[in-house]
């Protein structure tokens, strides 16, 4: 699907402004698969508009670990500047709104370390059922919040 998607709309994809990164463990992925992602990536990194973060076979623990591994094949010193320029979502900001549908209450291994400081929404619906008034009343919410990012 997202390499029909791409063969199809990477220029749309460009032209738009889209800045594109699939964030996850790409090497058991179809070879095709992983030349377009790579494609996808190249061709859109300069974007600005809007950012788009695809995960696939991601999970939030194996990437914290692969950060480490990578901190500890540099020679660097383990600070948390190191270990996030070794995230796959290093070139992007945390989050500010994580919003998880379909009535579950976890992260379920989702960005364990980016969303330190994220407000996190739960929604009793289904991801197809979510909709912009859901959307709206979240964003509302949110901006009546004093977000604090670990002070008092």
């Amino acid at each position: 699907l997202l390499e029909n998607y791409f063969k199809k709309n990477l220029l749309k994809v460009i032209r738009n402004g889209i800045k594109v990164k699939i964030i996850g463990n790409k090497s058991s992925l179809a070879n095709n698969l992983r030349k377009i992602i790579k494609l996808a990536e190249n061709e859109t990194k300069k974007n600005k508009k809007i950012s788009i973060q695809l995960a696939l076979n991601y999970g939030s623990k194996h990437e914290i670990i692969n950060s480490m591994k990578i901190v500890n094949k540099k020679k660097q010193k383990i600070t948390n500047e190191n270990f996030e320029k070794n995230l796959y979502t290093s070139d992007f900001p945390n989050p500010d709104i994580l919003i998880r549908t379909g009535g579950q209450k976890r992260v379920s291994n989702f960005l364990l370390w980016q969303i330190a400081y994220t407000e996190i929404f739960f929604v009793n619906k289904l991801w197809p059922d979510f909709n912009k008034n859901d959307f709206q009343k979240i964003l509302n919410k949110y901006k009546k919040i004093k977000r604090n990012f670990g002070k008092i």
